[in-house]
Protein backbone atom coordinates (compact mmCIF):
# COMPACT_ATOMS: atom_id res chain seq x y z
CA UNK A 1 0.00 0.00 0.00
CA UNK A 2 1.35 3.11 -1.10
CA UNK A 3 1.46 5.90 1.84
CA UNK A 4 0.19 9.48 0.78
CA UNK A 5 1.77 12.43 1.44
CA UNK A 6 0.70 14.33 4.24
CA UNK A 7 -0.15 17.90 3.29
CA UNK A 8 -1.13 20.53 5.88
CA UNK A 9 -2.71 23.65 4.51
CA UNK A 10 -2.18 26.49 6.97
CA UNK A 11 -4.48 29.07 7.00
CA UNK A 12 -5.59 31.90 9.39
CA UNK A 13 -3.14 33.62 11.58
CA UNK A 14 -3.10 36.84 13.71
CA UNK A 15 -3.38 39.56 11.82
CA UNK A 16 -5.77 41.85 9.54
CA UNK A 17 -5.50 39.63 6.89
CA UNK A 18 -7.00 36.51 8.49
CA UNK A 19 -10.12 35.83 7.14
CA UNK A 20 -8.24 36.28 3.27
CA UNK A 21 -6.15 33.75 4.38
CA UNK A 22 -9.16 31.60 5.57
CA UNK A 23 -10.80 31.86 2.15
CA UNK A 24 -7.30 31.18 0.61
CA UNK A 25 -6.58 28.03 2.55
CA UNK A 26 -10.04 26.81 1.73
CA UNK A 27 -9.95 26.64 -1.58
CA UNK A 28 -6.72 25.63 -1.51
CA UNK A 29 -7.29 22.57 0.46
CA UNK A 30 -10.21 21.70 -1.89
CA UNK A 31 -8.19 21.77 -4.82
CA UNK A 32 -5.32 19.59 -2.86
CA UNK A 33 -8.30 16.94 -2.04
CA UNK A 34 -8.75 16.66 -5.48
CA UNK A 35 -4.73 15.36 -6.00
CA UNK A 36 -4.85 11.16 -5.32
CA UNK A 37 -1.72 10.90 -3.84
CA UNK A 38 -1.72 13.47 -0.62
CA UNK A 39 -3.54 13.24 2.38
CA UNK A 40 -4.96 17.18 3.62
CA UNK A 41 -5.03 18.12 6.63
CA UNK A 42 -6.81 21.83 7.46
CA UNK A 43 -4.91 23.40 9.80
CA UNK A 44 -5.70 26.97 11.44
CA UNK A 45 -2.63 29.08 12.62
CA UNK A 46 -4.15 30.42 16.31
CA UNK A 47 -2.61 30.24 19.62
CA UNK A 48 -2.64 26.79 19.43
CA UNK A 49 -0.87 26.68 16.47
CA UNK A 50 2.66 24.74 18.18
CA UNK A 51 0.85 21.95 19.99
CA UNK A 52 -1.31 21.11 16.42
CA UNK A 53 1.29 21.00 14.35
CA UNK A 54 3.40 19.27 16.41
CA UNK A 55 0.58 16.47 16.74
CA UNK A 56 -0.41 16.09 12.55
CA UNK A 57 3.13 16.10 11.78
CA UNK A 58 2.87 17.01 8.06
CA UNK A 59 5.29 15.82 5.39
CA UNK A 60 4.67 19.25 3.34
CA UNK A 61 2.67 22.83 4.44
CA UNK A 62 1.07 24.25 1.94
CA UNK A 63 0.97 27.96 3.69
CA UNK A 64 -2.53 29.65 2.74
CA UNK A 65 -1.29 32.34 5.07
CA UNK A 66 -1.10 36.08 4.39
CA UNK A 67 0.40 38.97 5.61
CA UNK A 68 1.89 39.00 9.30
CA UNK A 69 3.32 35.72 10.41
CA UNK A 70 2.27 34.24 7.53
CA UNK A 71 4.39 36.67 4.68
CA UNK A 72 6.87 38.04 6.51
CA UNK A 73 9.64 35.10 7.15
CA UNK A 74 8.26 34.34 10.36
CA UNK A 75 6.38 30.94 9.72
CA UNK A 76 9.21 30.08 7.09
CA UNK A 77 11.75 30.17 9.80
CA UNK A 78 9.86 28.22 12.04
CA UNK A 79 9.26 25.99 10.22
CA UNK A 80 12.70 25.64 9.15
CA UNK A 81 13.65 25.35 12.42
CA UNK A 82 10.92 22.00 12.16
CA UNK A 83 12.48 20.62 9.19
CA UNK A 84 9.08 20.81 7.93
CA UNK A 85 9.16 21.75 3.52
CA UNK A 86 6.77 24.29 2.59
CA UNK A 87 5.36 26.43 -0.51
CA UNK A 88 6.46 29.72 -1.73
CA UNK A 89 8.90 31.71 -0.37
CA UNK A 90 11.39 31.57 1.97
CA UNK A 91 12.66 33.38 5.17
CA UNK A 92 14.55 36.38 2.89
CA UNK A 93 12.58 36.78 0.19
CA UNK A 94 9.71 36.91 2.16
CA UNK A 95 10.48 39.43 4.78
CA UNK A 96 12.23 42.06 2.30
CA UNK A 97 8.86 41.50 -0.17
CA UNK A 98 6.41 42.47 2.98
CA UNK A 99 8.63 45.69 3.33
CA UNK A 100 7.38 47.59 0.42
CA UNK A 101 10.31 50.44 1.47
CA UNK A 102 12.95 47.68 1.63
CA UNK A 103 11.59 45.94 -1.74
CA UNK A 104 11.34 49.32 -3.57
CA UNK A 105 14.88 50.14 -2.77
CA UNK A 106 16.91 46.48 -3.67
CA UNK A 107 14.53 46.21 -7.06
CA UNK A 108 15.28 50.06 -7.84
CA UNK A 109 19.14 49.78 -7.30
CA UNK A 110 20.09 46.51 -8.33
CA UNK A 111 18.03 47.67 -12.10
CA UNK A 112 18.92 51.27 -12.41
CA UNK A 113 21.82 50.86 -14.45
CA UNK A 114 20.09 48.22 -16.60
CA UNK A 115 18.90 48.75 -20.30
CA UNK A 116 15.46 48.44 -18.58
CA UNK A 117 15.10 49.93 -15.25
CA UNK A 118 12.59 49.01 -13.20
CA UNK A 119 10.65 52.62 -11.91
CA UNK A 120 8.19 52.71 -8.45
CA UNK A 121 6.29 55.56 -7.64
CA UNK A 122 8.72 58.53 -5.39
CA UNK A 123 8.52 57.76 -1.47
CA UNK A 124 7.79 61.29 -0.41
CA UNK A 125 8.58 62.16 2.96
CA UNK A 126 7.18 65.11 5.80
CA UNK A 127 9.33 68.01 4.41
CA UNK A 128 7.77 67.62 0.93
CA UNK A 129 4.04 67.05 2.06
CA UNK A 130 4.39 70.76 3.68
CA UNK A 131 4.31 71.65 -0.55
CA UNK A 132 2.73 69.46 -1.71
CA UNK A 133 -0.14 71.36 -3.85
CA UNK A 134 -1.82 67.77 -4.48
CA UNK A 135 -2.78 68.73 -7.96
CA UNK A 136 -2.21 64.66 -7.83
CA UNK A 137 -4.00 62.65 -5.61
CA UNK A 138 -1.91 60.77 -2.70
CA UNK A 139 -1.69 57.36 -1.74
CA UNK A 140 -0.97 56.27 2.00
CA UNK A 141 -0.78 52.65 2.93
CA UNK A 142 1.18 50.32 5.51
CA UNK A 143 5.16 49.77 4.75
CA UNK A 144 4.16 45.87 5.58
CA UNK A 145 0.42 44.72 4.92
CA UNK A 146 -1.29 43.23 1.47
CA UNK A 147 -4.80 43.02 0.48
CA UNK A 148 -5.36 46.70 0.56
CA UNK A 149 -5.94 47.09 4.19
CA UNK A 150 -5.47 50.18 5.36
CA UNK A 151 -4.94 52.27 2.14
CA UNK A 152 -5.85 55.50 1.73
CA UNK A 153 -6.24 58.16 -1.04
CA UNK A 154 -5.65 61.66 -0.05
CA UNK A 155 -6.62 64.57 -1.94
CA UNK A 156 -8.30 68.09 -1.62
CA UNK A 157 -11.38 66.79 -0.07
CA UNK A 158 -9.79 64.81 2.87
CA UNK A 159 -6.58 66.12 3.36
CA UNK A 160 -6.89 67.62 7.26
CA UNK A 161 -8.30 63.93 7.85
CA UNK A 162 -5.07 61.82 6.48
CA UNK A 163 -2.26 64.45 6.94
CA UNK A 164 -2.66 63.68 10.82
CA UNK A 165 -1.59 59.85 10.02
CA UNK A 166 1.85 60.99 8.15
CA UNK A 167 4.14 60.82 10.95
CA UNK A 168 2.97 57.02 11.73
CA UNK A 169 6.19 55.21 10.93
CA UNK A 170 4.40 52.30 9.74
CA UNK A 171 2.63 54.60 6.96
CA UNK A 172 4.66 55.44 3.56
CA UNK A 173 2.91 58.36 1.13
CA UNK A 174 3.43 57.87 -2.41
CA UNK A 175 2.00 59.71 -5.68
CA UNK A 176 -0.79 58.34 -7.03
CA UNK A 177 0.71 57.09 -10.43
CA UNK A 178 -1.12 56.28 -13.60
CA UNK A 179 -4.36 55.31 -14.24
CA UNK A 180 -4.79 51.44 -14.68
CA UNK A 181 -3.98 49.08 -13.06
CA UNK A 182 -1.97 45.63 -13.80
CA UNK A 183 -0.71 42.69 -12.54
CA UNK A 184 1.60 39.45 -13.41
CA UNK A 185 1.76 36.10 -11.77
CA UNK A 186 5.10 34.26 -11.79
CA UNK A 187 4.92 30.49 -11.43
CA UNK A 188 8.36 28.87 -11.14
CA UNK A 189 9.93 31.79 -12.64
CA UNK A 190 7.70 32.44 -15.54
CA UNK A 191 5.47 35.00 -15.94
CA UNK A 192 2.10 34.00 -17.11
CA UNK A 193 0.16 37.01 -18.71
CA UNK A 194 -0.42 40.33 -17.88
CA UNK A 195 -4.15 41.13 -16.18
CA UNK A 196 -5.84 44.23 -16.18
CA UNK A 197 -7.98 45.12 -13.10
CA UNK A 198 -10.55 47.68 -13.70
CA UNK A 199 -12.86 48.16 -9.82
CA UNK A 200 -16.32 49.08 -10.29
CA UNK A 201 -16.94 51.32 -7.25
CA UNK A 202 -13.56 53.13 -6.33
CA UNK A 203 -10.38 54.44 -8.24
CA UNK A 204 -8.13 51.72 -6.95
CA UNK A 205 -8.25 48.36 -6.39
CA UNK A 206 -9.27 48.29 -2.82
CA UNK A 207 -9.98 45.05 -0.59
CA UNK A 208 -13.88 45.62 -1.25
CA UNK A 209 -12.47 45.24 -5.36
CA UNK A 210 -10.74 42.57 -3.80
CA UNK A 211 -12.80 40.21 -2.70
CA UNK A 212 -16.84 41.31 -3.08
CA UNK A 213 -18.25 38.84 -5.76
CA UNK A 214 -18.08 41.04 -8.83
CA UNK A 215 -16.18 43.91 -7.17
CA UNK A 216 -13.59 44.50 -10.31
CA UNK A 217 -13.10 43.77 -13.71
CA UNK A 218 -10.66 41.47 -15.15
CA UNK A 219 -9.25 41.85 -19.00
CA UNK A 220 -6.79 38.91 -19.30
CA UNK A 221 -4.96 39.83 -21.30
CA UNK A 222 -4.74 43.13 -20.86
CA UNK A 223 -5.10 45.50 -24.13
CA UNK A 224 -2.32 47.63 -23.51
CA UNK A 225 0.50 48.14 -26.06
CA UNK A 226 2.84 45.52 -26.52
CA UNK A 227 5.86 47.35 -25.33
CA UNK A 228 4.17 47.60 -21.81
CA UNK A 229 2.54 44.52 -21.78
CA UNK A 230 6.48 42.51 -22.24
CA UNK A 231 8.14 45.11 -19.98
CA UNK A 232 5.22 44.37 -17.54
CA UNK A 233 5.96 40.51 -17.70
CA UNK A 234 10.04 41.13 -17.51
CA UNK A 235 9.63 43.80 -14.31
CA UNK A 236 7.51 40.64 -12.66
CA UNK A 237 10.01 38.13 -13.20
CA UNK A 238 13.34 40.46 -12.74
CA UNK A 239 11.41 41.17 -9.48
CA UNK A 240 10.50 37.89 -8.71
CA UNK A 241 14.36 36.46 -9.26
CA UNK A 242 16.05 39.61 -7.59
CA UNK A 243 14.46 39.04 -3.94
CA UNK A 244 14.89 35.03 -4.42
CA UNK A 245 10.97 33.95 -4.57
CA UNK A 246 9.98 30.84 -4.91
CA UNK A 247 6.93 28.80 -6.35
CA UNK A 248 4.12 31.53 -6.95
CA UNK A 249 4.75 35.72 -6.89
CA UNK A 250 2.39 38.56 -7.89
CA UNK A 251 3.43 41.88 -9.12
CA UNK A 252 1.44 44.79 -9.07
CA UNK A 253 1.58 48.03 -11.38
CA UNK A 254 0.52 50.90 -12.62
CA UNK A 255 0.47 52.16 -16.31
CA UNK A 256 0.04 55.69 -16.65
CA UNK A 257 -2.21 55.75 -20.64
CA UNK A 258 -1.07 59.23 -21.27
CA UNK A 259 2.72 59.47 -20.60
CA UNK A 260 2.84 55.82 -21.46
CA UNK A 261 5.12 54.70 -18.35
CA UNK A 262 5.14 51.79 -16.19
CA UNK A 263 5.14 51.95 -12.24
CA UNK A 264 5.93 48.94 -10.67
CA UNK A 265 3.89 49.14 -6.85
CA UNK A 266 4.48 45.62 -5.16
CA UNK A 267 5.57 42.38 -5.10
CA UNK A 268 3.62 39.43 -3.07
CA UNK A 269 4.90 36.46 -2.18
CA UNK A 270 1.82 34.88 -1.03
CA UNK A 271 -1.05 36.20 -3.09
CA UNK A 272 -4.49 35.74 -2.66
CA UNK A 273 -6.12 32.14 -4.08
CA UNK A 274 -9.68 32.55 -3.18
CA UNK A 275 -12.18 32.20 -5.87
CA UNK A 276 -11.89 35.92 -7.13
CA UNK A 277 -8.42 36.06 -6.72
CA UNK A 278 -6.46 37.04 -9.59
CA UNK A 279 -3.44 33.89 -9.20
CA UNK A 280 -5.77 31.46 -10.05
CA UNK A 281 -7.68 33.26 -12.72
CA UNK A 282 -4.11 33.84 -14.59
CA UNK A 283 -3.21 29.97 -14.11
CA UNK A 284 -6.71 28.90 -15.78
CA UNK A 285 -6.04 31.73 -18.80
CA UNK A 286 -2.66 29.48 -18.96
CA UNK A 287 -4.83 26.17 -18.77
CA UNK A 288 -3.73 25.50 -15.61
CA UNK A 289 -6.28 24.36 -13.05
CA UNK A 290 -6.77 24.98 -9.46
CA UNK A 291 -5.75 21.54 -8.94
CA UNK A 292 -2.72 21.83 -11.13
CA UNK A 293 -1.44 24.62 -9.73
CA UNK A 294 -1.25 23.87 -6.31
CA UNK A 295 0.42 20.41 -7.49
CA UNK A 296 2.83 22.56 -9.02
CA UNK A 297 3.23 24.40 -5.80
CA UNK A 298 3.80 21.21 -3.65
CA UNK A 299 5.93 19.77 -6.35
CA UNK A 300 8.47 23.11 -5.89
CA UNK A 301 8.56 22.29 -2.07
CA UNK A 302 9.47 18.66 -2.12
CA UNK A 303 12.32 19.60 -4.60
CA UNK A 304 13.63 22.56 -2.89
CA UNK A 305 14.08 20.30 0.23
CA UNK A 306 15.71 17.86 -2.17
CA UNK A 307 18.41 20.33 -2.66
Amino acid sequence: MIELLHIGVLMGGFGSEKEVSLKTGEACSDALKNCQNYRISDLVVDKNFITNIQRIKPDICFNALHGQFGEDGTIQGFLNTMQIPYTHSGVSASSIAMNKNYTKYIISKLTENSEDPIIFPKTLILEELNNYNLEKPLVIKPVKGGSSVGVQILNKSNDKIYLKKINNANLMIEPLVGNRELTVTVLNDKPLTVTEISPKENAFYDYKSKYKSKGSVHQLPAKIPKNIFDKAMNWAQRSHKILGCKGVSRSDFRFDDKDKKLYMLEINTQPGMTKTSLVPEQAKFCNISMTKLVEILINQAQWENQC
